[in-house]
């Protein structure tokens, strides 16, 4: 802080000062007040410790769903990952191998000197002298010792644990941890599961594989990346099982984010919050100088501040248009770097307005930020046009479930900055040189804009509409009119998208009332259920005459023939088939 007042000197938990948990005045009894005692310190040592005003910060979108892989790897920062248990220790019973500590007691001396024999081999040698001198004489189990020994456990390839003594009290009671990590089985098991993968079909397997893989790193909140975070995950994955009451937390020295998985209260998945130093926009730090004048701010100049995002997991759904959605963001919270307090009313993740000016710059070749491509490559410009159309397609594919479920009136805004580049006739010369790129980008765009139709259509599948609650005649009609609407565009549709088409439909015609009405053969004899029944018929036929055209044009397209264009399609494009 530019006053010089220790970072969060002021927080208080239980009614104790962060500096009396650490002179051993109290114990942390409580998994609550654990949890929170480990954050601050963890902030305070693994984030703002090594903050500097060349410190790479993360970018806010890098804390949104789906998570990329980060490429950058900045070994001088800290890295660990640490369990913590809400009970004993019983060491041979445990399912993962870890250096086992022990409390002071009588043996206070003797066991003292055992744990700092046990944490001593693991640390690189030029450490070892630094660290007899500072820790030597200390019980190293005692979480009052554990802001100082935190500096030296974040030098471990391994991880912490924690966990509670014969009286309760939370120690350090393990080092040098491996969690267990059965990536084949639980991968193999979890897709057939989904339903992706069958028996002695390898080719649903290769096809499916990465759908997979990054759902079910999505729900722990990590991409597919590092030995560290995978681990964590699948750990987290077997303790839930279990039903163990736990918390697994990471920091990776590469994507700078402290992410926790807090399985406490033993439901299915853990709760995944992630913290992070990120700059807010400059619109932003103009807008709300509050932020400024009570001191959230990090780092005046770059208006850095700390940034908690919490998490929420969906069950993988077949029907939803795009099935991607493992993970949603909750609650965003910014977090005073004194007193600890949240500023909740703020969206720094979501702000469309920045959203739709970060792609006006990428099309303009104005943006400087980084982005994954297909996992294999770091874009960090978008000068020249195979820049441009790469990180376009990075863009749009980590996106696309925001842009999907935009309104129509935001999504039209987005079409239109788009089409001012795809379609450019300026830059055609470009675009036929890098004709692979430009097809990819354009062939995403459609696939969006289709996606971002059905969703009238999935709303409507759904039983639950919010507070207002729609009748079966509104409901259907509602249905029924946008079949009418989108007719001549529906046959056009990518085949997997036609399909879920095809299934909302399906279901939304298997409620019980709709699905008794539509099995009567002659229409029933009371209006409201004689409209119903009508449009129930009604809706089948077009929906038939349009599963007709769509099997007519794909079965052309199969045969080597020119695919017709789309009518008022974006862009008016042909477009292949899907592999």
């Amino acid at each position: 802080m530019g006053d010089g007042t220790p970072f969060f000197a002021e927080v208080r938990l239980n009614g104790y000062t962060l500096a009396d948990y650490r002179a051993g005045k109290v114990g942390i009894h409580d998994r609550a007040v654990l949890k929170d005692f480990l954050e601050y310190i963890h902030i305070k040592k693994g984030l703002l410790a090594p903050y500097s005003a060349s410190y790479p910060l993360v970018e806010a979108r890098e804390l949104l769903p789906s998570f990329e892989k980060t490429f950058a790897e900045y070994k001088g920062l800290p890295a660990f990952s640490m369990v913590a248990f809400n009970r004993r220790l019983s060491y041979q019973q445990e399912n993962f191998q870890f250096d086992l500590l022990h409390p002071g007691g009588e043996s206070r001396k003797r066991g003292g000197r055992e744990n700092v024999e046990r944490i001593v081999p693991h640390l690189a040698r030029e450490l070892r002298p630094q660290f007899r001198q500072r820790l030597g004489h200390r019980d190293l189990t005692e979480l009052a010792n554990y802001e100082d020994l935190v500096e030296y456990l974040f030098r471990m390839d391994r991880a912490q644990v924690i966990a509670r003594d014969a009286d309760g009290l939370f120690r350090l009671l393990g080092v040098y941890a491996s969690f267990p990590s059965d990536l084949d089985s639980e991968l193999k098991t979890f897709g057939c599961r989904l339903g992706k993968f069958k028996k002695l079909d390898d080719t649903a397997y290769e096809r499916e594989r990465e759908f997979v893989y990054q759902f079910l790193m999505e729900l722990y909140g990590f991409p597919i990346c590092a030995e560290r975070r995978t681990s964590a995950a699948l750990f987290a994955r077997k303790l839930s099982r279990l039903k163990e009451q736990y918390l697994i937390k990471v920091l990776g020295s590469s994507d700078r984010t402290l992410t926790s998985l807090c399985g406490w209260e033993q439901k299915r998945f853990p709760v995944v919050e992630k913290i992070a130093l990120i700059a807010l926009p400059a619109a932003m730090g103009d807008a709300v100088p509050h932020l400024r004048e009570q001191g959230f701010l990090v780092d005046q100049e770059r208006r850095v501040v700390i940034l908690k995002v919490t998490y929420q997991q969906h069950k993988y759904n077949p029907h939803n248009v795009l099935e991607d959605r493992a993970l949603s963001v909750v609650k965003q919270e910014i977090i005073h770097p004194v007193h600890g307090g949240r500023e909740l009313g703020f969206n720094v993740l979501k702000d469309s307005r920045r959203f739709l000016k970060n792609l006006t710059d990428i099309v303009r070749g104005e943006y400087f930020g980084a982005i994954s491509y297909q996992r294999s490559e770091l874009l960090v410009s978008t000068k020249t046009h195979e820049e441009r159309l790469k990180f376009l397609d990075a863009w749009l594919s980590k996106n696309q479930r925001r842009l999907a479920t935009y309104s129509s009136d935001s999504f039209m805004a987005v079409k239109k900055v788009l089409n001012s580049y795809l379609l450019n006739r300026e830059y055609k010369e470009a675009f036929v040189k890098h004709a692979e790129l430009h097809r990819g980008v354009v062939k995403r765009v459609v696939y969006l804009n289709q996606a971002h139709q059905l969703q009238t259509l999935e709303k409507l599948a759904q039983r639950d509409t919010g507070k207002r609650q729609l009748g079966p005649y509104q409901r259907l009609a509602a249905a029924v009119s946008f079949l009418e609407e989108k007719k001549e565009e529906l046959p056009y549709f990518y085949p997997d998208l036609f399909k879920k088409g095809l299934d909302l439909w399906e279901k939304l015609l298997s409620y019980p009332y709709f699905k008794r009405l539509g099995e009567q053969s002659t229409p029933p004899g009371l209006p409201y259920r004689r409209r119903v029944w009508h449009l129930i018929v009604l809706g089948r036929r077009l929906m038939a005459l349009i599963a007709e055209q769509h099997q007519h044009i794909q079965a052309e397209v199969g045969q080597g023939k020119p695919f017709p264009l789309i009518p008022s399609g974006f862009p008016p494009r042909p477009i292949a088939p899907q592999r």
